[in-house]
């Protein structure tokens, strides 16, 4: 559980001369500027410099070691699925298989009340699908904790995540990916390659997250989803 390149433009102009020879010479020396006329010069263009080449493999991998662990003191939107397991509960985040009862990986949920929502249960597992509602996050210990009352998700107007467009290629991704998977956390709930970008789902990003894999990788490789809002 992916940012837009530059353009360049170059105005063109033509200057068309009519005339005899004798004219041309008469024009070309009334074009002439004297030394310190201060005259137009020629621009001059410096070349470019080239973009630095993608990093990954075990520098890469050695970077991403201290990729920031950030955490929500204040309350933050919560919208998943939750479900007993091992004597306590799990908020669900990420992708959820569709078994009865479901499967899922997600931060423990601390402060549920099973009281308070319909829910299913079979096997002595209970489980809610689509609940909403606001939860700090402590990403030491890997929980969350209900901060408020739930919500009407029905009633909740969540803008749409807009996913960019990048240039990295197959090879490029996959490069990326395979660095990715060797980070052992529970709060990067999963990550993929969508229109080249590799796009990482975490539980949360205040932002952190998103510059370093920035400074990593350079902007526009990696797009980070927070699933807390």
């Amino acid at each position: 559980m992916l940012p837009a390149p530059a353009t360049y433009r170059e105005a063109m102009s033509s200057i068309a001369v009519v005339g005899s020879a004798a004219a041309l010479l008469v024009l070309a020396g009334c074009a002439m500027s004297a030394p310190g006329s201060g005259g137009a010069e020629p621009p001059s263009s410096a070349p470019s410099a080239p973009e630095a080449p993608l990093v990954t493999g075990p520098q890469a991998q050695a970077l991403l070691a201290g990729l920031p662990t950030p955490s929500a003191t204040e309350p933050a939107l919560a919208i998943g699925t939750v479900l007993d397991r091992d004597g306590g509960q799990v908020l669900c985040l990420g992708p959820v298989a569709e078994s009865a009862p479901p499967q899922c990986d997600g931060p423990d949920l601390v402060g549920w009340d099973w009281s308070l929502v319909d829910h299913q249960e079979m096997s002595g597992v209970r489980w809610v699908q689509g609940i909403a509602a606001p939860v700090t996050y402590d990403a030491a210990s890997g929980t969350a904790t209900v901060a408020g009352e739930l919500l009407d998700l029905a009633s909740l107007t969540m803008p749409a995540i807009e996913y960019p467009t990048g240039d990295l290629d197959e090879a490029q991704v996959a490069a990326i990916s395979e660095d990715l998977a060797t980070l052992d956390r529970p709060d990067l709930l999963g990550h993929g390659g969508m229109d080249g970008v590799v796009v990482l789902d975490v539980v949360l990003d205040d932002g952190s997250i998103q510059a370093a894999l920035d400074d990593i990788y350079g902007e526009g490789a990696v797009f980070v989803v927070s699933a807390l809002r």
